[in-house]
């Protein structure tokens, strides 16, 4: 008599779910044109800012940190941290649902959430990638020319990651949440490049500081390089000088700047995960 063979085949873990998910969302932003464009972006301005001084016939500095501040100016590390943020996060979710891959993705045994994690850890690697070779190159040039590294360019470059997470994990929820990939890059962009620093402009006029603000608490990436770190003070109105109301000028510690950046973090991923496991393919 022979005996009936049964196998089982257990599901993959929800680790193993999301580090499948992750790679392949990997291997699509390494194929992508989008990774190659900000890797140009990143090449021109790096040799551009390293070589300027050379061009113009004037001297390095000499400390580490104000080298690395003068190549990976903010305004600069702002806008690569921004697009991004717009080019790997803004549309990572609702393409599923626009391009219609989700037919294809989620009647698989695989959780939503499962989906999510995945394509949000391949974007903070990617995140990562570009500002690693942001920061390293400078601080790699700075190490040759002054000789040494500043523990300051170190923690810069923490912060700049830490915002870059939290930038992605805003693109993530707006993802979630609109229906096309054009809107959802749109006011990713407009959304961190102006709309969130004009509301902390508005409330500076007033004497508030827009503690809760992403944005805002991205400015200790730069004041984390200057030595003393720079304090808040208040430029008073003067008839004389033509200042019809008080000019109130803040930076954000670092301390606020590490916990208000994990919060935006942590609630935009538990909202955007939350938004995307209720919603539905339609049409």
């Amino acid at each position: 008599m022979q005996m009936a063979v049964t196998s089982t085949r257990h599901l993959p873990s929800d680790a193993a779910q999301i580090s499948t998910v992750a790679r392949y969302d990997i291997f699509k932003h390494l194929r992508s044109r989008r990774l190659i464009a900000i890797f140009v972006i990143e090449a021109a301005i790096l040799a551009l800012m390293i070589s300027l001084p050379a061009i113009l016939g004037q001297p390095y500095p000499e400390d580490p940190a104000e080298f690395v501040q003068s190549v990976v100016a903010f305004l600069f590390t702002n806008i690569l941290i921004i697009l991004a943020a717009t080019m790997f996060a803004g549309d990572s979710i609702c393409s599923e649902f626009q391009n219609r891959t989700g037919y294809l993705v989620f009647p698989n045994p695989i959780k939503k959430s499962s989906i999510y994690l995945g394509k949000f850890l391949s974007t903070a690697l990617i995140v990562l990638l570009v500002v690693s070779i942001w920061y390293w190159a400078a601080i790699i040039a700075g190490a040759i020319i002054t000789g040494d590294v500043s523990i300051l360019a170190i923690q810069s470059y923490g912060l700049a990651v830490l915002y870059a997470f939290a930038a992605s994990s805003v693109g993530f929820l707006i993802s979630s949440i609109l229906k096309g990939s054009t809107g959802a890059l749109v006011l990713t962009f407009f959304l961190l490049f102006m709309i969130f620093p004009l509301v902390d402009s508005v409330g500076t006029l007033g004497g508030i500081e827009p503690v809760p603000s992403i944005t805002y608490q991205a400015g200790a990436i730069d004041a984390v390089l200057t030595t003393p770190y720079p304090e808040n003070w208040v430029q008073y109105a003067n008839e004389s000088m033509g200042l019809p109301f008080n000019i109130y000028f803040f930076y954000p510690s670092v301390a606020s700047s590490v916990v208000v950046m994990i919060g935006y973090i942590a609630i935009c991923n538990v909202a955007g995960m939350f938004l995307f496991k209720r919603r539905e393919m339609v049409g």
